[in-house]
């Protein structure tokens, strides 16, 4: 038997396969990504919807590593509240001072200490801007910013203050 090729078939022991055309190819593999896709944002829909639409956040108010924690209060309050917090919670305030750079004073700089069973003892550094409606502080995991694990404690101390101060 002899095999013939044409263009867009090709006979084979008198059996007729016809080839597909290659944008139908595409057409298949774009409905395979886009199924994908869809079965992928079905199986987590509230969170897909607050991913997508803006200024939707999740139930919990605590800013994630890397976000800035605003406060309504001054930087030299927020450094005071932060060492009671600090000292309850296995952290210890080890240096605090002015933040300053080209434009002058920017907020309170400080530094805490842990000792850790594991891991030995960790550093982290950072900063209480000064800002109009009063100051922030950046949320850190690592090195740099408030530890993560002292911001429910601190959020609350800081609720607390205010709350006691608007009270007066």
């Amino acid at each position: 038997m002899k095999t013939k090729t044409l263009k867009g078939t090709f006979y084979l022991f008198t059996l007729y396969v016809p080839r597909p055309p290659e944008n139908l190819r595409m057409r298949h593999t774009i409905f395979l990504f886009f199924l994908v896709g869809l079965l992928t944002l079905g199986c987590n829909p509230v969170s897909a919807v607050k991913s997508v639409v803006p200024g939707l956040k999740s139930e919990s108010s605590a800013p994630d590593v890397g976000e800035k924690l605003k406060l309504r209060i001054t930087p030299d309050e927020a450094v005071r509240i932060l060492d009671d917090v600090a000292g309850a919670n296995g952290w210890y305030l080890v240096s605090v001072g002015d933040q300053h750079d080209m434009q002058g004073g920017r907020g309170k700089y400080f530094r805490l200490e842990t000792d850790r069973f594991i891991g030995g003892r960790k550093e982290m550094a950072g900063v209480f801007f000064s800002d109009t409606a009063g100051s922030y502080v950046v949320v850190g995991k690592h090195d740099h910013g408030l530890p993560e694990e002292l911001v429910p404690a601190f959020v609350e101390a800081v609720q607390q203050r205010t709350s006691a101060r608007a009270a007066e």
